[in-house]
């Protein structure tokens, strides 16, 4: 089997969306032998941030010394991305082998009568497997869904993560955020720590509390009073951060808003009590990991002149730190924005946030079947916004907004992980001509 039809057999054999319960999982991998039990794992669930706190945590325990295997989802071009051991993408060729042995498996199943697994099921026993076989020190894995259900569920950690909690995937997770924060909550294991990112809800907040209860297990709650944020500008942020009597000073961290800060709080956190469990993590390897952490498209300059910014938010809790940021980065500035959004997502609230901030809209699609479309996108931003486009190609509206930028404005493509990803695939075969 060959990359390209690894990626034909996952596609086409395997189901994507969401199947609740573990035992298609847990079926897989008994027959690979069980690989998840010989992991060590720092296990990190969200609604939004997760995937920045997986970065950084990762980033620090590599400049640590140690082999860390990260796994996070969805990727942006690649689904290589998913699967990084101190950083590094798994080979395209490596993959296609490990593909070929979870096919094998899955037949075994089949063949055996039992359900077949779904493709994030297929995908996370591919990680786990690849983990083992790579003999890293420590895995640092982000849910994909939920919590509670989602495959990344079956690993017993030894640290959990909770990151910002909000109103996503209601049809899945639960209609109010008691329901949503009860199902993150899900990964929590008996006996460990649990870091908990400051939350907007008091209801999420009050329900990890009692599952922490409940489990007897440490929850370490981050406070926006322990962080300072000494000076910020397009090329970052700096910040000091109080924990336990210490004070981490003058910390560079290169990723841009105030939700940024308090992740890496939340990760800085996780780090000294990865230390009290034995980790050797110096207060070096904590600033090194932060000021050297890369996570695209979350308030990503992609280019200084014409000066455009993406962003994948495409839930409230997203959108609103989107907005927040816009407001203290480039509140002096014209904004040209270029938004595509999924039909299934909140785009009306999404709209009535952003579009009033904006000069000029364009609105556009991302590759998905879900996408909502362009003229849909542009009759909602109407009524916010003055001068709005409809132009369905990612291509041809950005070059829109390049004619309609001047010295004075900045470029904001944003509204779905879908239309960052098509964007980053076009600026690479741009590079490559």
């Amino acid at each position: 089997m060959n990359y390209k039809e690894a990626l034909v057999y996952i596609d086409m054999n395997l189901k994507g969306g969401c199947n609740p319960g573990l035992s298609r999982i847990e079926n897989l991998l008994e027959l690979l032998g069980n690989p998840h039990k010989a992991i060590k794992a720092v296990h990190i669930a969200g609604t939004n941030g997760k995937g920045s706190i997986t970065a950084m945590i990762s980033n620090i325990l590599k400049k640590g010394g140690y082999r860390v295997g990260t796994y996070i989802s969805p990727h942006l071009q690649s689904i290589t991305e998913r699967y990084l051991i101190n950083g590094g993408k798994i080979e395209e060729n490596v993959f296609a082998d490990y593909v070929a042995i979870i096919k094998k498996n899955i037949d075994k199943m089949i063949a055996a009568g039992k359900e077949r697994p779904s493709q994030f099921e297929a995908l996370t026993a591919l990680a786990f497997l690849y983990f083992k076989d790579m003999g890293i020190d420590i895995a640092v894995v982000e849910v994909g869904l939920g919590g509670r259900y989602d495959a990344t569920n079956v690993l017993d950690s030894i640290i959990s993560v909770i990151a910002s909690i909000s109103y996503d995937h209601m049809d899945i997770l639960g209609d109010s955020i008691e329901k949503i924060a009860l199902e993150k909550a899900g990964i929590i294991k008996s006996n460990q720590t649990t870091i908990l990112y400051p939350q907007r809800f008091e209801e999420a907040e009050r329900v990890i509390e009692a599952v922490c209860h409940e489990q007897q297990t440490s929850c370490i709650k981050v406070s926006p009073k322990d962080v300072l944020q000494r000076g910020f500008g397009l090329d970052g942020q700096i910040m000091d951060y109080s924990y336990n009597g210490e004070i981490y000073r003058d910390i560079k961290l290169p990723l841009l808003g105030d939700h940024q800060l308090l992740n890496a709080a939340v990760a800085i956190t996780a780090a000294i009590n990865l230390r009290d469990l034995g980790y050797r993590i110096s207060e070096d390897s904590i600033r090194k990991g932060i000021e050297n952490v890369k996570w695209l498209g979350r308030l990503s300059i992609i280019s200084k002149e014409p000066l455009i910014v993406i962003d994948g938010a495409h839930n409230e809790d997203g959108i609103h730190a989107l907005s927040k940021a816009l407001e203290k980065y480039f509140h002096d500035r014209n904004i040209i924005m270029v938004i595509g959004m999924l039909k299934d997502k909140n785009h009306r609230d999404s709209i009535r946030l952003l579009a009033p901030m904006a000069k000029v809209i364009i609105a556009t699609e991302p590759a998905s079947e879900r996408a909502l479309s362009a003229k849909e996108l542009a009759r909602e931003a109407k009524d916010f916004c003055q001068e709005v486009h409809a132009i369905s190609s990612i291509t041809q509206a950005v070059e829109k907004a390049k004619d309609v930028y001047d010295s004075n404005s900045i470029i904001v493509i944003c509204g779905s992980l879908y239309l960052v990803g098509e964007l980053y695939n076009i600026i690479s075969n741009e590079n490559k001509a």
